[in-house]
């Protein structure tokens, strides 16, 4: 038996370190109610790119019948980690579980390029750092106010740069004057409930009138709205990653010397109008 067993630890792609719940995935019947729900599949329609598909290379690299090579590993970079599947799952599926265990196992195991570890830690170390967002704003918008960024996208000079980073500056948003968002947002009238407000990350720096707005409607609604400054937990479809570790340290050890008086005060509901970004 204990030969047998270590056989299929063999064969299985991943290690014995958690690896993704085989009674999970056997779960999955296949049905495709996740399809529509999936951002990656109604954008590229590719099975391999659906909760689904997902599950199936998991599957298959359980079984020992599938390598965790780059193709394989760029379905699950590709996952945004929504878990709008879930909602939409008629049996069931922990797909967050899944996802979480898959993508341990892929930075413990699988190789990445130079040009990929450089450009990971960058996303890692900026795009979860408010503080870090804050600081290329002015840059960013003179490169847009400027009209510098027209004379670069007409001449073709973006096709100069690698892929990546031509996706990153198509994506840029145009950049506004910056909406504060109080801490303390009070209601208007009788205080009806207490609200909690996420104001992200990049959400808080490039759509900072999202969470203006928020505030405003939950004030008119007789909500009094709170928004704390820590740092939010973005990023969460990248928390199993060697630099969201060392983030995650910090979180948990500032979240440590909060004071039993504040831990002990009744948890406030989040707002849902404030996604993180």
């Amino acid at each position: 038996m204990e030969d047998l067993t270590a056989k299929q630890e063999c064969a299985s792609a991943f290690d014995a370190h958690h690896p993704p719940s085989n009674e999970i995935i056997e779960k999955c019947v296949h049905c495709g109610f996740c399809l529509p729900v999936c951002p990656t599949y109604v954008l590229w329609g590719q099975e391999m790119d659906s909760p689904r598909g997902r599950i199936y290379l998991m599957k298959i690299a359980s079984e020992g019948a599938a390598e965790m090579n780059s193709t394989w590993v760029s379905h699950f970079d590709s996952c945004l980690g929504c878990m709008a599947c879930m909602t939409a799952c008629p049996s069931g599926v922990d797909y967050g579980k899944l996802i979480e265990a898959t993508r341990a196992q892929i930075e413990r195991k699988a190789e990445r390029s130079p040009g990929e570890k450089l450009h990971r830690r960058f996303m890692f170390e900026t795009f979860t750092r408010p503080d870090r967002l804050r600081r290329m704003r002015l840059p960013l918008l003179v490169y847009q106010k400027s009209g510098l960024q027209a004379v670069v996208r007409g001449l073709g000079l973006l096709k100069l740069l690698p892929k990546k980073m031509q996706a990153m500056e198509a994506l840029l948003p145009r950049l506004g004057p910056r909406e504060a968002v109080a801490e303390v947002t009070p209601a208007v009238g009788t205080k009806r409930r207490r609200v909690g407000l996420l104001l992200g990350c990049v959400q808080r720096e490039f759509f900072s009138q999202v969470n203006a707005a928020t505030a405003r409607v939950s004030r008119g609604r007789r909500l009094r709205s709170s928004s704390r400054r820590r740092r939010s937990r973005a990023a969460e479809p990248f928390w199993y990653t060697p630099e969201r570790k060392r983030q995650r340290w910090s979180w948990r050890k500032g979240r440590s010397t909060r004071s039993n008086a504040q831990t002990s005060r009744r948890s406030s509901p989040m707002l849902p109008g404030a996604a993180q970004m």
